[in-house]
């Protein structure tokens, strides 16, 4: 009893000293995943700040991306549930004798694959492929977005317009589940090849790329939650500290730094519209009076988009 309690304590203890470890990096990986989905955020806003390399924002900025990563897998498996149900239930309907030939050819395709020689090359080029093309044409997209609350309109691509204009996430939803399932295949690659004997020469390099590939993809994660995803409504107020708002102009409060205030003051006049990013010093701000709060870029930039498709139509 008394050694099983020694013992207890001991584990106790070394666990003790782990867990000091395990939390630096942990707030470290954090910090690092607030930072990318926070500064590429503003960037795609094209609000300057004075945020230093440490501030505690970027904690919750990884915190709120690291629950929407998780909250992601949940529709990852269901969109692989789904289609896999669907092919196991004809395949369960086939006679003994050809599921048996599928069977065999599967495992003969595997040992391809995984062993070494020309299976194992074209298996992994074929990550290699995968994921360059997930990253050139999707992953990297979002970087056509910068400058948002000044531009006239939105730029091309259409179909990632929509994404930004969804007024209910589901597509943004959808599209990071898909990010992330593109991003486990390559890693999923990975794996395999790397529990099995280790090559040597061009396929070893080819591992290599590929490993590289994964952590590019997984690495762009938390850039196009921050440009796509996160903080898509902005508090509207009633006036900028002390100044008070004119007929047609509509202010809504960007950034609150800890040396300024950055308001977007939106103006509507006979001759147009017109914007601007607005710095107050933040002593200059004694009360902020929030009226309401609107998903910025459909405020902005909706009516511009169904003016362009239905030009398109008539077209």
């Amino acid at each position: 009893m008394v050694q099983g309690w020694k013992d207890f304590t001991e584990k106790i203890m070394e666990l003790s000293g782990k867990w000091t470890a395990f939390t630096a990096l942990g707030s470290f990986l954090l910090y690092a995943l607030g930072y990318l989905t926070l500064r590429f955020h503003l960037t795609a806003l094209g609000v300057g700040t004075d945020l230093t390399v440490l501030d505690e924002r970027y904690l919750f900025a990884g915190a709120n991306f690291l629950i929407y990563f998780v909250s992601a897998v949940p529709i990852v498996l269901l969109l692989l549930i789904v289609p896999a149900a669907l092919g196991f239930l004809p395949y369960r309907l086939l006679p003994l004798r050809i599921r048996s030939k599928i069977q065999i050819a599967g495992s003969s395709f595997w040992q391809w694959i995984t062993s070494p020689g020309t299976g194992r090359v074209v298996f992994t080029l074929a990550g290699i492929v995968f994921s360059v093309i997930v990253i050139q044409f999707f992953m990297r997209q979002c970087f056509l977005f910068s400058n948002l609350l000044l531009c006239d309109g939105l730029p091309d691509p259409a179909w990632l317009r929509t994404l930004l204009l969804d007024d209910k996430d589901g597509l943004r939803s959808l599209y990071f589940a898909g990010l992330l399932a593109a991003s486990a295949v390559p890693l999923g690659i990975s794996l395999i090849l790397g529990k099995k004997e280790q090559p040597a020469g061009f396929s070893q390099f080819l591992q290599a790329l590929l490993g590289l590939l994964t952590a590019i993809q997984f690495l762009m994660l938390p850039v196009n939650y921050g440009i796509l995803i996160m903080d898509r409504v902005m508090p509207r107020v009633e006036s900028m500290g002390e100044q008070k708002l004119s007929q047609g102009q509509t202010a809504w409060l960007v950034w609150e730094g800890k040396e300024g205030m950055t308001y977007l003051l939106r103006t509507i006049a006979d001759n147009g519209e017109q914007k601007a990013l607005v710095t107050l010093p933040r002593k200059d701000v004694k009360e902020t009076r929030i009226i309401a709060y609107d998903p910025i870029l459909r405020t902005l930039f909706a009516h511009q988009v169904k003016q362009k498709e239905s030009t398109g139509r008539t077209e």
